[in-house]
């Protein structure tokens, strides 16, 4: 009687080949995270930029921040645009468009000599403590929310917004130690009397004397000596810091990019912002 031999090499199936098989794994393996590293790479910072408006010194500044400062200026007697309200103009009148033009511009200025002013603050080791910016955010929501407005609330105690507050707290704070021994002299006052003393009068509209205006040409001659060495001092500053301004972000290249490679007209969102400085 015949017995069949299993040990037959011949009728075994093939050994698969293991080390080869583990090894196109492997490099598959080690390709898709290769892909997935340029990925993140090229992702995180596409990504990360896609809400900034500029960068100042390599310092984002976003839009969140552009647009409240848009907000801002027409409140702040400093600004060019005070008392200016383009938000109850036609928007389709060109002198709006032109207001509008120009209010956005004096924000971008006006956030980068904000930004200068906070690395000074610091080389100056000017500090605004966290109790002073929690001070300042609160009083922020109070002067912009309704109180039974929660979810505007909630935006502008935000860290994004506590940032952009804080800004404007270490601004103040710089410019009070820029000024913090400024005097005017006799002669000084004198000559402020002679631009405007027209506009010192009595109850029946009589001009006054320079005698007669007292503490108050004192106060005002002090004020206007203030508020010009701080409008000097900011012209300097945004003339120091024009050079390292940029108005492009990774998103916005990635998306030209894009928009190239298939043919899509690329919109004027996605250009370089344009950052005008004074020369």
């Amino acid at each position: 009687m015949l017995v069949k031999d299993d040990t037959d090499s011949s009728r075994r199936p093939p050994v698969p080949a293991r080390p080869r098989v583990r090894r196109t794994a492997l490099i598959t393996m080690v390709s898709l995270v290769l892909l997935a590293l340029v990925a993140a790479i090229v992702a995180v910072p596409v990504a990360g930029s896609r809400n900034v408006a500029f960068y100042v010194n390599t310092e984002p500044v976003t839009e969140e921040h552009l647009l409240a400062m848009i907000v801002d200026l027409p409140f702040d007697a400093t600004s060019d645009h005070y008392k200016v309200r383009v938000d109850l103009a036609d928007p389709s009148d060109p002198k709006t468009q032109y207001l509008v033009t120009g209010l956005k511009t004096e924000a971008i200025q006006r956030l980068i000599v904000m930004h200068a002013q906070s690395d000074e603050a610091r080389r100056l080791g000017i500090v605004v403590s966290p109790s002073a910016i929690d001070a300042a955010v609160e009083a922020y929501v109070t002067d912009h929310v309704l109180p039974d407005d929660t979810s505007e609330t909630e935006r502008l105690r935000s860290p994004a917004m506590r940032s952009y507050i804080q800004l404007w707290a270490t601004s103040k704070a710089y410019e009070e130690n820029l000024n913090k021994d400024t005097a005017v002299s006799s002669d000084e006052l004198h000559e402020y009397f002679a631009t405007w003393g027209w506009n010192y009068t009595d109850s029946t509209g009589r001009q006054l004397t320079f005698e007669q205006t007292g503490a108050r040409l004192a106060e005002d001659a002090l004020a206007n000596k203030k508020f010009q060495i701080v409008l000097e001092d900011r012209m300097q500053l945004l003339r120091k810091a024009s050079g390292l301004v940029s108005g492009d972000t990774r998103y916005k290249q990635f998306m030209r990019w894009w928009n190239t490679m298939f043919g899509i007209q690329v919109p004027d969102s996605l250009e370089p912002l344009q950052v005008d400085t004074v020369s």
